[in-house]
């Protein structure tokens, strides 16, 4: 473990959040003003509840749903609602529950990897853009997300893709983000009103 990974899991540890990977979401928030008061929020791979952890701090009087193919999230919140349910397969009732309801999508999920450096951003590509499908469903107008992707060499494409439906599309390595890692984060800002019939 680095001098970094040290710190972060030491101070994760102090603060009794579940994994130091809440030091990026903390970081992405203080930079993009993402979470406010009365927020519903889509924490999507929650396990095991960082994420979730900080938002609830954050989000006063409101509620979070989380989803993850694993059972082991240790929030215990009345704000939180856990589903196990595995985000490539999302059945429509879901869909059709939430449609248009969350004012925020946080996505830590990430594929397993293989140590191919293409197939993994490639399913790490094929994740995210699920992600933002979904939020094409339960996302509010003017909603944003926040989604870990993989380096690769259509991210910056994927990014222009994004730019037709949210108004600003930022790329963000968090300082906790290990230095040989190749996770990048996927800010997408204020969803625009999109047209259906126009596509």
């Amino acid at each position: 473990m680095n001098k970094t990974q040290d710190y972060y899991f030491k101070k994760a540890k102090k603060e009794h959040y579940w994994a130091r990977s809440v030091y990026k979401l903390e970081e992405i928030d203080r930079k993009y003003r993402l979470v406010k008061p009365g927020f519903h929020v889509l924490d999507i791979g929650c396990a095991p509840g960082s994420w979730s952890q900080y938002l609830l701090k954050k989000i006063g009087s409101g509620w979070i749903v989380g989803i993850d193919i694993r059972d082991e999230v240790k929030v215990s919140d009345r704000r939180f609602t856990f589903v196990s349910a595995n985000l490539l397969h999302m059945e429509s009732p879901f869909l059709n529950e939430y449609m248009g309801t969350f004012d925020l999508i946080t996505s830590d999920a990430a594929p397993n990897t293989s140590g191919n450096k293409f197939l993994d951003s490639q399913s790490s590509l094929d994740m995210v853009r699920r992600v933002f499908w979904t939020a094409g469903h339960v996302l509010k107008t003017r909603g944003c997300v926040v989604a870990k992707i993989f380096q690769g060499e259509n991210v910056h494409s994927f990014i222009q893709e994004l730019k037709k439906e949210y108004e600003r599309v930022h790329l963000h390595k968090p300082a906790s983000s290990r230095k040989e890692s190749k996770e990048l984060f996927i800010i997408a800002l204020h969803r625009r009103v999109i047209d259906d019939t126009k596509r």
